[in-house]
């Protein structure tokens, strides 16, 4: 009788100890949105956006002796397009897909270096978009928002530990477009010409 328990018993921990580790990151940046501008009216832009990053991976960590690559729980390219179409929005402005100014949201850099040692970690996470803004009348804008975070801890890097560094430089970049007026301004300008 004991033998028909300790069997199954044996193959669940040699099943757990090959199951795979989580290689995905929940990303959810705090998404901060400007005041209303009155003055804009109404007018209708277009928002897209692209990713130029060669790998689409957040970091890359050793565990075990084996490379984990970790990536998003979501589309990084979709969620700073949805920040910034959410912000433009509170700003005013009407999203559609034939407006008098084209704004596209370009993912240049967005990684997290996990250093791991004997004792210690260090994460330095690097953001680098471009947001171009295209109007009909032929005149272009391209404003660059960089950001670097940084944090160290005792042993190794959780996912979490990766995820929270990621989630903070997210923050603090999505919080600057929103107290940025320069695309705003652009765009007010540039929109009825």
């Amino acid at each position: 009788m004991p033998q028909r328990i300790l069997f199954p018993l044996m193959a669940l921990f040699i099943l757990a100890g090959c199951a795979r580790p989580d290689t995905t990151l929940n990303i959810n940046p705090t998404m901060n949105l400007p005041q209303q501008d009155p003055s804009l009216m109404g007018a209708t832009i277009s928002i897209t956006s692209a990713d130029q990053r060669q790998d689409s991976a957040l970091a890359k960590v050793n565990r075990e002796g084996q490379l984990l690559t970790l990536t998003p729980s979501r589309d990084m390219r979709f969620l700073l397009q949805e920040a910034l179409e959410k912000q433009l929005r509170a700003r005013g402005y009407m999203v559609g897909p034939e407006g008098s100014v084209n704004v596209q949201i370009i993912i240049n850099n967005l990684y997290a270096d996990v250093q791991e040692g004997d004792l210690r970690y260090n994460i330095v996470t690097k953001v680098d978009i471009s947001i171009v803004s295209q109007a009909k009348n032929g005149q272009q804008q391209t404003k660059n928002f960089r950001t670097t975070h940084n944090t160290k801890g005792a042993f190794t890097a959780s996912n979490k530990n990766i995820e929270n560094v990621i989630n903070e430089a997210l923050t603090d970049m999505i919080n600057e477009m929103a107290q940025d007026t320069s695309i705003s301004d652009f765009i007010r300008q540039n929109a009825r010409s």
